[in-house]
């Protein structure tokens, strides 16, 4: 299987730098204490943070919204995940433990100020491309496996290319149904996003974060790749 990202991405953000995760074996069964405790932190710490008064200005997010923009994606309807969650944190609602490798990408987001997302390796019929969508693709909105939607023309996807099943729509705004993370889920790829202003070597520090607290609370075999302008594809 590879993982890759399409050319025309880095042609319109060259800058840009995914580092993915791809781990094997992750006990994901239990609900932790200690990860909990510091999920709750960093939401403590995200409330209390007068940089995030104006989320929409906020240096590291406003490059997301000037991204989805420029693919065709309005920012205050499909807002990226980031914001999506530093604004649910701001507002005083707690993010709830749905397990603990989504508690650790949560941490990490929030932490580093950038998107972490993951996927079911063993849902993935195909390779893992992001890409920009031709418009015909299949996307099952999370929580919903009975309804079907489609990208638009252009909007940045992230695509199983065997079963054109979506699992992320426009980047990194909404995750799908298809390869969601649950309890039992043991093999993942996890995505960790660094889009300037936000540099590559920050990108890698959250990853080797990720990482860390992945072997610390999962356990499971663990693979790190960088994908950039100059290398969009790896083989696992």
């Amino acid at each position: 299987m590879k993982i890759e990202i399409a050319p025309e991405v880095f042609a319109m953000f060259p800058g840009y730098v995914r580092h993915v995760l791809v781990v094997r074996g992750a006990d994901n069964s239990k609900k932790l204490p200690e990860l909990e405790e510091l999920l709750m932190e960093e939401q403590r710490r995200v409330r209390e943070d007068n940089a995030f008064e104006d989320i929409k200005e906020h240096p590291l997010i406003a490059s997301w919204r000037d991204a989805f923009l420029s693919f065709g994606v309005n920012p205050n309807k499909c807002p990226p995940s980031i914001a999506n969650l530093i604004k649910r944190v701001k507002s005083g609602k707690d993010l709830p433990y749905v397990n603990s490798l989504v508690a650790i990408m949560n941490v990490i987001s929030m932490r580093h100020v950038l998107p972490a997302g993951g996927d079911d390796l063993d849902s993935v019929k195909g390779d893992i491309r992001l890409t920009p969508a031709w418009g015909n693709e299949n996307y099952t909105p999370l929580g919903s496996p009975d309804q079907r939607e489609s990208p638009n023309p252009g909007e940045i996807v992230l695509l199983d290319t065997g079963s054109e099943e979506v699992f992320c729509r426009a980047w990194c705004w909404k995750n799908g149904d298809v390869s969601k993370i649950e309890t039992g889920t043991s093999n993942v790829a996890i995505n960790v996003d660094a889009l300037p202003p936000k540099s590559a070597e920050d990108g890698k520090k959250a990853a080797l974060e990720t990482m860390d607290m992945v072997k610390r609370f999962c356990c499971g075999e663990i693979e790190l790749y960088r994908l950039d302008c100059s290398n969009g594809s790896v083989t696992v």
